[in-house]
């Protein structure tokens, strides 16, 4: 085995022509505007707020219809000793000596717009969050987001462990990025990791009893690094604050958001109205206006919460809220709801920790906007990634990290084809297509639980049948959706 192991911000083995052209031009357009990006969304329920006890984490990918996304399983890799990680900038960090296998939901041309989850069940993936940093301390050119998420998913055996591992990389190196939220989850908590520009971050575990939520700023108010159950960070995070003049004592208690997050950006109706319209799904009593404050870190639930109820918050359009416009209600393409036309994956990760990890982890995975498309299970355990979910034949299927065509997969331009007909005809058609795709929910909701009941009867006696069986399922699950939008569209287009 070669001691190097080389990650770099823009996967810089990027070689096939098209690729390259692709990446270049696509890149140059948007790297800029990165940082200034406010759609992604996410929700972490902890695991007494549940149903089946599990912890649920839910993610809306918004970037746009031009960018190329697919599934692949990366495998584990054995390392000598005296392996480093050789970073873009030269940089080299020890390696540790087997990194684990994970899925990666990948969009090679956004690269801080990749979920993973590993062979532990550790699920990561990303907020952008700007900070008000301007003058941030980095050592060796310091690390960025692409690189933190991959090396935080290859190592960590648990949640905490994530947080732990991504606060030391912080503390070494100083995060390159204005600032994001990571979410680390696993199936017995929840992290939210508030990242600033330079070396300093945050972190605070969700309450099993309780529900978080963040769109596109900063939601970690007070902090309390002595309850290391449920804080940890930078040490120095309130008195460089108070040295910036970001925060006076005399003001009453610390909260980080309003000391850390980029003024212009906390209070941005885009993202309070999307906070406030997630809580109304899951919250007890009544709420505020969002203009009156800003949201609370966590909220207790109304009820049990289930894969069903994650999936309403992600697929939201502030229907019957009262920033909900006349455009909205015809149309629903105002550009700051949970659920846009810009939501190219929507993702929830049911992490249980009662089974093994590789029958007790299912990702439910939308390709595109989840208010049009159905949620399809993939179970961590199987042997392969169903194929409709990864990149077109095409790409030669030897290089994980990095574009190689510029074609979508099969599910992804499916699904792209169908959610742009379902906008498009959204007064017309969303109730047929809603009905289609609650249908289709229902059954593999029903179809899991007879499913798992028989994968954990096999798992002690015939493991490899256990994970044939929920290889095939998974399968089988993504199949039947392509093939009933597929159905739907041709209907459609012969009327």
């Amino acid at each position: 085995m070669n001691n190097e192991s080389t990650i770099t911000q823009g996967d810089s083995v990027l070689k096939k022509t098209v690729g390259i052209i692709l990446f270049l031009v696509v890149f140059s357009l948007n790297a800029l505007a990165e940082e200034h990006s406010f759609n992604c969304y996410s929700i972490v329920a902890g695991k007494n707020t549940t149903v089946d006890g599990s912890v649920l984490f839910g993610h809306n990918e918004d970037n746009a219809r031009k960018f190329v996304s697919g599934m692949w399983r990366v495998d584990g890799v054995d390392y000598t000793s005296d392996a480093f990680v050789k970073l873009e900038n030269g940089t080299r960090i020890p390696q540790v000596a087997r990194t684990s296998s994970f899925l990666w939901l990948q969009m090679p041309e956004r690269e801080y717009s990749d979920g993973l989850v590993n062979e532990y069940g550790v699920a990561i993936v990303t907020d952008n969050c700007p900070s008000r940093e301007d003058n941030p301390e980095l050592t060796s050119g310091g690390i960025g987001g692409p690189v933190l998420r991959r090396l935080v998913i290859e190592r960590a055996k648990t949640a905490r462990e994530g947080v732990e591992i991504l606060g030391q990389l912080i503390d070494s190196y100083g995060y390159t990025a204005s600032g994001r939220t990571m979410i680390i989850c696993d199936g017995n908590e929840g992290w939210l990791v508030a990242m600033v520009n330079g070396k300093h971050w945050v972190a605070q575990r969700v309450p099993d009893d309780e529900v978080a939520m963040i769109a596109n700023t900063y939601t970690i108010t007070t902090v309390d690094l002595s309850d290391t159950e449920n804080f940890l960070g930078s040490a120095d995070i309130i008195n460089y604050a108070v040295k910036r003049g970001w925060y006076d004592p005399k003001d009453g208690p610390f909260s980080f958001e309003a000391a850390y997050a980029d003024p212009d950006v906390r209070m941005m109706p885009g993202n309070t109205h999307r906070h406030w319209s997630g809580l109304r799904h899951v919250v007890k009593g009544s709420l505020p206006l969002p203009e009156d404050e800003r949201p609370p870190f966590s909220v207790t639930p109304k009820k049990k919460l289930d894969v069903n109820d994650i999936a309403a918050v992600l697929r939201d359009h502030y229907e019957g809220a009262s920033y909900e416009t006349t455009e909205m209600i015809s149309h629903k393409r105002h550009t700051t709801t949970i659920c846009q036309p810009g939501t190219n994956s929507s993702s929830i990760f049911q992490l249980r920790a009662d089974m093994p990890v590789e029958i007790g982890t299912v990702w439910w995975l939308a390709m595109w906007q989840p208010c049009s498309t159905p949620y399809m299970p993939v179970y961590l355990g199987s042997l392969t990634v169903p194929p409709e979910l990864g990149f077109d034949p095409q790409s030669d299927g030897t290089c994980p990290f990095c574009v190689v065509s510029p074609e979508f997969g099969h599910a992804y331009r499916v699904f792209s084809d169908f959610s742009a007909f379902a906008d498009k005809e959204y007064v017309s058609q969303m109730d047929n297509v809603r009905d289609m795709w609650s249908g289709y929910e229902r059954s593999s909701s029903n179809m899991q639980t007879v499913l798992e009941e028989s994968a954990l009867k096999l798992w002690e006696s015939d493991r490899a049948g256990a994970l044939e069986l929920i290889t095939r399922y998974s399968h089988g699950a993504v199949s039947r959706a392509v093939r009933m939008a597929e159905m739907h569209l041709l209907e459609q287009q012969s009327e």
